[in-house]
């Protein structure tokens, strides 16, 4: 039976994705102890059958652009960004040999639409948006979907200073076009559509998973 990869399993929307997929999951996260980022990658080195990845890890790092140190830009874009290309390469053969595999990444609306204290994630976030595009063209002949999910602000740990008080829970509905924060079950289901992009006719796409707010106001 084809596998989905999942790295950084253990966030709360990959959690969400294994309770409610039913497809067989092969996951690494750091919390595990099973996978350094910044390592070799040779952990992912002996896995076979493979018809899907889905890179989790991000960074929720907001602060005044006059308070950002250069270590924020490069840690941002490491985590973000090249993570998830040195991933890629290292799996790339196994995932053509699935004749009809599909690479999932996770950006952010903030990538798209201009938000105050974003400075060093949001260019880390739209260089993954541009390198998926750039793959699922060049990778159109071997059958491999590349597709992005852009969430708005969710009810994650990830989230947990920016939703800790009744107040900012509140204030972050407010902002939002259907008054809502987003669950990591709402994300999980786009990320299981997207598993099957290459069935579904969708490639180099960018789906805005946010309750409007990439578009209406």
């Amino acid at each position: 039976m084809s596998k989905v990869v999942l790295i950084g399993s253990s966030s709360a929307i990959a959690q969400e994705l294994k309770t409610n997929s039913q497809r067989e999951f092969v996951c690494f996260s750091r919390s595990d102890d099973n996978l350094d980022i910044a390592g070799d990658l040779s952990e992912l080195e002996d896995l076979n059958n493979i018809n899907g990845l889905v890179y989790f890890p991000g960074t929720i790092n907001l602060k005044p652009f006059t308070m950002l140190k250069d270590s924020d830009f490069q840690n941002d874009l490491d985590i973000n960004f090249l993570g998830a290309v040195k991933v890629v390469k290292k799996l790339i053969t196994k995932l053509k040999e699935a004749e009809g595999a599909s690479v999932v990444f996770i950006s952010t609306v903030a990538a798209s639409i201009g938000l105050p204290f974003h400075a060093s994630i949001s260019p880390a976030k739209a260089a993954l948006e541009a390198y998926s595009r750039s793959m699922a063209a060049e990778y159109l002949g071997a059958k491999i979907s590349f597709n992005v999910i852009a969430p708005s602000l969710a009810d994650t740990p990830m989230a947990g200073n920016l939703l800790k008080t009744e107040r900012l829970v509140e204030a972050s509905k407010e902002r939002n076009p259907m008054k809502q924060i987003g669950s990591p079950k709402q994300i999980a289901n786009t990320i299981d559509f997207l598993l099957d992009a290459h069935k579904n006719w969708m490639t180099g796409q960018v789906i805005p998973v946010d309750g409007g707010m990439n578009n209406l106001k």
